[in-house]
């Protein structure tokens, strides 16, 4: 017993000195802090004063700038007096700012030798996206056409910022530039209201808000759809930056990401300081705007999910491959973009009062327990961004209505069941599936119902497919079927079964039973195809010829078209 006393007495000793240490050196911060001198430094926003820099406008406020020694100057972006675009890269290089946030087109500007480096990725997912209206009449970027107007920054109109998201959503859904009835976009929402343009380009942090605002209903296509999946928001700065003063860098970093935790877990506080402290770009951006664009812009940062701030380099390999593929870059070095803060200890500012004031038995006890506590902490941490990447991956090549494949995951194992059919000489089909009248069923019942027929449909025709068969959701209300290792004559046995579940089926929406009908093109590799354009486009021309044969039916190809 005598000795079990001893080991508490000794236990709260040890605790009492420790924690005699941490107040003495808190007491002598605090008088040190009413003399400490602030680094200043600028930060260069992208855009107007909003939401979308909330983190920033907290970190400031809430003293955290300043507790890391730094007396920031926060610079609105947008134009200057003269009508010409700032752009936060030039800011930063030329020192007229030290921090800039930008989006994932640093890499380009990188990869062309711009001292840059991205020191934390604020927002996981782009805001950038495709807007037109439902009174025009389509929902996927397959269906824009040659004579419909359009406002798209490309690089035929560009002013030097081309939005890579575009091109590359583009390039998947097998859109030329060139057809298009373009012009440079002014990003005013009274040229889609008043039909100068049918699609532009948008943020669904902003866009749908203010068309909203006017009585009509915007419709969204998002470049994720295509498989385009891009980081928003980032906090970059110049390599002379991170060599010289690495100090200044990661206390920015690390300020700037409290100020983001803190702005998402108070949202209304903020948006009431920015209303009140900041000038927005028009009398438009008011509070009710500010909160609306605060509940998106915390789906795009996505906290509960992804610590803010992360920065993963798969997927940053994967933004380059896209640059690659656009022409924007040839070479891409993803180590010397990144940076990477140096680890943080919890007792680095307690050090030097340690050392006076316990014994060295002491330090070693707390490293001791500090290691094994971080050994634990470092283990969930990696079984957390294990199940985070698991859940992006899924997001990235999942539709999330239907659970199909989307486009993207379509693209990749169309690719890959193309080449091995070719190299092992093995039969090889595909299958096109579109519903027909799919508008129809939307303005009558309403997108939700239209909604349930995609789904039913999806769930009644996996269910006819082998373990090997590969269903996706092209876009819209389009779907195809990779069949490997199988002969049209199978692929079309299939088709038929697929026809006839379809006709039987039916829909409950709102107490009503919905019929709809199907119309397929069936196809199977041949020798003259060279690639995967050329299977595709016979199935697709396939299946515009059910279409046109009065729809509910099959059209296959064996050596020239033959109907079924």
């Amino acid at each position: 017993m005598a000795t079990k006393d001893y080991k508490v007495s000794f236990w709260n000793s040890v605790a009492l000195m420790a924690l005699g240490g941490i107040f003495a050196f808190e007491a002598a911060k605090a008088s040190d802090n009413n003399d400490k001198y602030l680094t200043p430094v600028t930060l260069q926003l992208q855009w107007y004063h909003q939401f979308q820099f909330a983190g920033y406008y907290a970190a400031l406020h809430k003293g955290f700038y300043e507790a890391a020694g730094l007396d920031v100057t926060i610079k609105d972006g947008g134009y200057d007096a003269k009508g010409n675009a700032i752009i936060p890269e030039a800011e930063v290089v030329f020192n007229r700012a030290q921090f800039g946030i930008t989006r994932t087109d640093l890499l380009i500007n990188h990869s062309q030798g711009l001292p840059v480096a991205v020191i934390a990725n604020v927002m996981q997912h782009s805001p950038y996206v495709f807007m037109t209206l439902k009174d025009y009449g389509f929902s996927s970027l397959e269906e824009i056409g040659l004579n419909r107007p359009v406002t798209l920054n490309l690089p035929s109109v560009s002013d030097g910022r081309n939005d890579a998201e575009a091109m590359a959503a583009l390039k998947v859904a097998h859109v030329e530039p060139a057809w298009l009835n373009n012009r440079f976009p002014t990003w005013k929402i009274e040229d889609l209201l008043n039909g100068t343009t049918e699609l532009m380009p948008a943020y669904v942090t902003d866009g749908p808000f203010f068309v909203e605002k006017e009585g009509r209903t915007p419709l969204i296509i998002s470049p994720e759809d295509y498989g385009i999946d891009f980081y928003g928001d980032l906090i970059f700065t110049s390599v002379k930056m991170i060599e010289q003063q690495p100090d200044i860098v990661k206390s920015f970093r690390d300020a700037s990401l409290q100020g983001w935790k803190y702005a998402l877990e108070h949202p209304a506080e903020i948006v009431s300081l920015i209303h009140k402290e900041y000038r927005t770009r028009n009398e438009h951006y008011d509070l009710e705007f500010l909160i609306y664009e605060s509940a998106e812009i915390k789906k795009l940062i996505n906290p509960d999910v992804i610590e803010v701030g992360y920065m993963n380099p798969l997927r940053w390999e994967k933004i380059a491959k896209t640059y690659q593929s656009l022409g924007l870059i040839r070479e891409y070095d993803i180590e010397s973009l990144l940076y990477i803060p140096p680890a943080n200890h919890p007792l680095s500012g307690y050090i030097k009062w340690v050392k006076l004031l316990v014994l060295p038995l002491i330090i070693s006890l707390i490293i001791s327990a500090y290691l094994y506590s971080l050994t634990r902490r470092l283990r969930k941490e990696i079984a957390r961004r294990r199940e985070a990447e698991a859940t992006l991956k899924i997001q990235a090549e999942r539709d999330a209505l239907t659970g199909l494949d989307n486009r993207y995951a379509f693209q990749r194992n169309f690719s890959h069941e193309f080449e091995r059919a070719r190299r092992y000489k093995q039969p090889f089909s595909l299958v096109m599936i579109d519903i027909d009248f799919f508008k129809e069923i939307n303005d009558k019942f309403g997108h939700l119902a239209g909604d349930e027929v995609l789904k039913s449909l999806a769930n009644v025709t996996s269910g006819l497919l082998r373990g090997s068969d590969q269903m996706a959701r092209y876009g819209g209300e389009e779907f195809v079927i990779l069949l490997p290792n199988t002969l049209e004559s199978e692929a079309m046995a299939l088709a038929e079964r697929i026809l006839r579940a379809n006709q039987s089926n039916c829909v409950l929406v709102d107490g009503h039973s919905l019929q709809y009908t199907i119309s397929l093109g069936v196809t199977e590799l041949s020798d003259e195809d060279q690639s995967i354009n050329d299977l595709f486009k016979r199935s697709d021309q396939l299946l515009y010829e059910a279409k046109d044969a009065g729809r509910n039916c099959i059209r296959r190809y064996v050596g020239k078209f033959v109907l079924q």
